[in-house]
């Protein structure tokens, strides 16, 4: 989809709505890909102001402040979210945050000696080794694929009956604030573009 086209859906959304902080990120991550640094600066700002737990928030937030020239305030909001990633256990993110902060030659935050999982889900399936890719939670297995194709596999290989669950009523909600028609190839585009960046799956091939 063209850069300016999803900016404006997410400045849609985000102006619609702007206590959901899926739309702010949405947006801030637009700007992010069309390499306008400075104005991603505030929609990933508003997210950790509505959400702070949302550690890929503070992950992309110092990647921006750090293309905008301002690694000292890059530097700072990355030790933050490697103390809240790891606090909840993302370890994704964490990781992500922490090689950044090492190539910098910046302090890593001390990680916990003991970082027990949380406790599994009650939904879903429970299945030995499985992990979603969200939440970083043994949580349990969608029992089967939520729908056909490759998208439908990587969320059936990765992400937790939970986090499914939260996306259900938020993709309701992005298809009445954007209007989407999903019979259109650019309304599905949207729609499945909003899924993977909720999942935040976008870099599982």
């Amino acid at each position: 989809m063209d850069p300016e086209v999803r900016i404006q859906q997410f400045r849609q959304m985000a102006d619609a709505d702007p206590e959901n902080e899926l739309g702010h990120f949405s947006l801030g991550k637009a700007f992010l890909d069309a390499e306008r640094f400075k104005e991603a600066i505030k929609p990933f700002q508003r997210v950790i102001e509505l959400k702070p737990g949302f550690s890929k928030a503070f992950h992309l937030l110092g990647v921006t402040l750090d293309k905008c020239g301002i690694r000292a305030d890059a530097i700072r909001t990355l030790a933050k979210g490697v103390s809240v990633a790891d606090e909840q256990g993302d370890r994704i993110p964490r990781d992500a945050m922490a090689d950044l902060l090492r190539e910098w030659g910046a302090p890593v935050p001390a990680f916990k000696e003991t970082n027990a999982p949380a406790a599994a889900s009650t939904e879903g399936v429970q299945v030995d080794g499985f992990t979603c890719l969200r939440c970083s939670k043994p949580s349990g297995k969608l029992p089967k694929r939520p729908f056909k194709g490759p998208l439908g596999e990587k969320i059936f290989e990765h992400i937790c009956a939970s986090c499914w669950g939260e996306w259900i009523p938020m993709g309701t909600k992005v298809i009445n604030e954007l209007g989407l028609v999903l019979a259109s190839q650019q309304g599905q585009d949207s729609y499945d573009q909003y899924m993977i960046e909720f999942l935040q799956l976008e870099e599982v091939t």
